[in-house]
């Protein structure tokens, strides 16, 4: 049997306050999307430098699509096996980050009839590998910051919501191999903190057939989801603990709570829910939860 591996006691409150204040540090997927931009947005308001990601042909006016903009934008396809190479050379002079928000997704509107093998493959391709990619590219400076990851899932990792079979099908694995994570890596000083938004009111990029959005219950927008991240990092830093789950919105605390007392039944009410709303057609699912 091999001996345990030692733990990396993570920074009191009293050392980070007496620590050397250099400027945090920050990686987010997803940044050419509107949860990555208002993150890359209120960070940057805060003085915390950003490092963004997202596919080439996303990225700043100046950066070339086959180039990364050294310190500040990193263009990779996270969904290709070959980003993880991209990213660890990206950060090779980068030493530390304190927060990683692994944000990039997409997802799909559909029934199984109409969702093909290619869905469900991007679809967790880019939702569940891009972030285990991510964490696992940024994992030594993570290390080194005791920083925090972020991943951004969604109610539909609480809930099965009908009507998007591959999308709730890579939250759900998403969720679950990170709260898993979040024990693994707390043993070497990194934070894990899984968020769970409700529908948002903004466009998301859909793999395969599109239709009008329509939501259920109070819908949040990019800046929302920002502003509660911006402030889990916050907490973080000051060497606070943080929850290893963080649920946005009242839907998403509903459906939490639902989901605990009897998932059939929180399952039917929010298939019917949606069904009222319009939500769910049967040619597939116009809201992204």
């Amino acid at each position: 049997m091999s001996p345990p591996r030692p733990r990396s006691a993570r920074p009191s409150p009293a050392e980070r306050a007496t620590a050397p204040h250099a400027p945090p540090l920050a990686l987010v997927t997803g940044a050419a999307g509107h949860v990555g931009r208002a993150l890359q947005t209120h960070l940057q308001q805060r003085g915390c430098g950003v490092i963004g990601v997202d596919r080439p042909g996303t990225g700043p006016a100046d950066a070339d699509d086959d180039a990364s903009v050294p310190g500040r934008w990193i263009a990779t396809d996270l969904s290709d096996p070959r980003s993880e190479t991209d990213l660890r050379t990206a950060l090779t002079e980068v030493p530390r980050l304190d927060l990683v928000v692994a944000a990039a997704g997409v997802t799909a509107l559909g029934d199984l009839a109409t969702t093909d093998d290619a869905t469900f493959r991007r679809v967790m391709d880019v939702n569940y590998h891009g972030a285990l990619r991510t964490a696992r590219a940024t994992l030594p400076a993570l290390r080194a910051a005791h920083g925090l990851l972020v991943v951004v899932s969604s109610v539909a990792g609480l809930v099965p919501v009908a009507g998007r079979p591959a999308y709730v099908g890579a939250k759900y694995a998403l969720t679950g191999v990170f709260l898993a994570l979040a024990d693994e890596l707390r043993t070497d000083g990194v934070a894990v903190t899984v968020v769970h938004p409700t529908f948002l009111a903004t466009p998301v990029t859909e793999v395969g057939a599109t239709a009008p959005r329509t939501t259920t219950g109070g819908a949040l927008d990019a800046d929302d989801v920002a502003r509660a991240i911006v402030r889990l990092a916050a907490r973080h830093r000051a060497g606070r603990r943080v929850p290893p789950r963080m649920l946005l919105g009242r839907t998403g605390h509903l459906a939490d709570v639902a989901a605990r007392l009897s998932p059939s039944l929180a399952r039917r009410l929010a298939a019917r829910r949606l069904r009222d709303d319009g939500a769910i057609r049967t040619s597939g699912t116009t809201a992204r939860p």
